[in-house]
């Protein structure tokens, strides 16, 4: 199987020094549910500086903050106040509840941010709330990077569901998708910038391709950046998240 969700089909929100891209990675799949399996859904989002998301709650949602580009200060209500950049990966997992706020104080920091904000579905509910940082350190040209996964995966941040999550840039290669980790792996590949081909498929900055059963290669001739979620088909996952429980009406 292999499905394509096209940059244009995204939503949009936000205003002023803030905006996102809403992906629904169910959106084009062939089952009731707008997430895809354990993925809820994620954001493509912009930040100016000056930016500021007031305090806001979650519960259980497991939100990965993959950063790309600057430097983002973090508050939650377990205390931490920590600045977030591409190197400094973090992952809410949000269990029972947790509340934050995220902004980009002009006096500390010029440059815009940009970010994506994963919202996945852990295994069971109202897990104790808990804040992690990692320093997933620098991406290899045409390397996948291990940012996310599950605990027995050792990646750098723990996700509370059975998913992993790598980052990619890639110029003039060649690259298979990482290695099956689950015994019934599906893909879920996002063009975060660049164009990427997959055999004769070819994806533009905001496509998406979903890869079950399917080997494809990535291809790149000019630097691009992918994210993939290995994700595992017989994965257990709660859908009363407050952001990754999306359902059909």
């Amino acid at each position: 199987m292999l499905i394509i969700n096209k940059a244009s089909e995204r939503q949009t929100a936000g205003h002023g020094n803030f905006s996102i891209k809403i992906i629904i990675p169910g959106a084009n799949a062939d089952h009731s549910d707008l997430g895809f399996y354990n993925l809820g859904r994620f954001d493509d989002a912009h930040l100016k500086p000056g930016a500021f998301i007031a305090m806001h709650p979650h519960k259980n949602d497991e939100i990965l903050t993959l950063m790309r580009s600057g430097t983002m200060l973090h508050k939650d209500s377990t205390g931490k106040e920590v600045a977030v950049t591409p190197q400094n990966i973090m992952m809410m997992n949000a269990g029972s509840g947790i509340y934050h706020e995220e902004s980009i104080p002009t006096e500390k920091y010029k440059e815009d941010v940009r970010l994506l904000q994963i919202f996945i579905r852990p295994e069971i509910e109202n897990n104790p709330p808990q804040v992690q940082f990692a320093n997933a350190g620098e991406l290899v040209l045409n390397h996948w990077r291990l940012v996310a996964g599950l605990k027995s995966s050792h990646a750098p941040l723990e996700i509370k569901s059975n998913i992993l999550v790598y980052d990619l840039d890639l110029e003039n290669a060649k690259i298979s998708l990482p290695e099956p980790y689950f015994k019934n792996t599906v893909y879920f590949v996002y063009v975060f910038e660049g164009e990427i081909n997959f055999s004769k498929t070819v994806l533009g900055k905001g496509d998406s391709i979903i890869l079950d059963g399917e080997a494809l290669d990535l291809q790149a001739s000019t630097k691009s950046t992918a994210v993939c979620f290995m994700i595992d088909k017989n994965a257990r996952f709660t859908k009363n998240g407050m952001y990754s429980g999306m359902k059909r009406n």
